[in-house]
């Protein structure tokens, strides 16, 4: 089994807790993972579970989605749905053989810098640890 020595990861990163966080960390030169790529979103309550299987597909070795604390969004809670969907697509991440583990869900304030460079640190070795997810990706893509 090889591991995924590049882990790619894509943060999909609500914009008043999770991106905010990215940017503090970011601010005070935090040192991170230089293989991920954030996504602002309006809230983690918006990311659908297609645009992480698309993630995937597209050779993204983990996919984090990092909002509000459960509780303290600014949608009406959307988080709490989020969390519900998110959990489910695990299940099926287990089902397909890419691994629920490979999703990561964070949830946070934004003033929690040091924590979120601590979660994307985790999550990027704990990803590094997996065996690849070329096996996964299309023949163009395995390059």
């Amino acid at each position: 089994m090889t591991s995924a020595t590049n882990a790619n990861i894509l943060v999909f990163a609500c914009r008043w807790c999770g991106l905010i966080g990215a940017d503090g960390a970011g601010r005070r030169r935090t040192e991170l993972p230089a293989s991920f790529r954030v996504i602002p979103v309006e809230c983690a309550g918006y990311v659908e579970p297609d645009a992480v299987i698309r993630a995937f597909a597209s050779g993204a070795a983990g996919v984090a989605v990092l909002g509000c604390h459960v509780g303290g969004c600014r949608f009406n809670d959307a988080n709490h749905p989020a969390l519900k969907r998110l959990e489910l697509l695990r299940t099926l991440l287990d089902a397909t053989g890419i691994g629920g583990n490979r999703l990561l869900l964070g949830f946070g304030t934004a003033h929690e810098y040091h924590q979120w460079a601590d979660t994307i640190r985790e999550f990027h070795k704990h990803v590094e640890g997996l065996p690849s997810m070329k096996s996964w990706l299309p023949q163009e893509q395995q390059g």
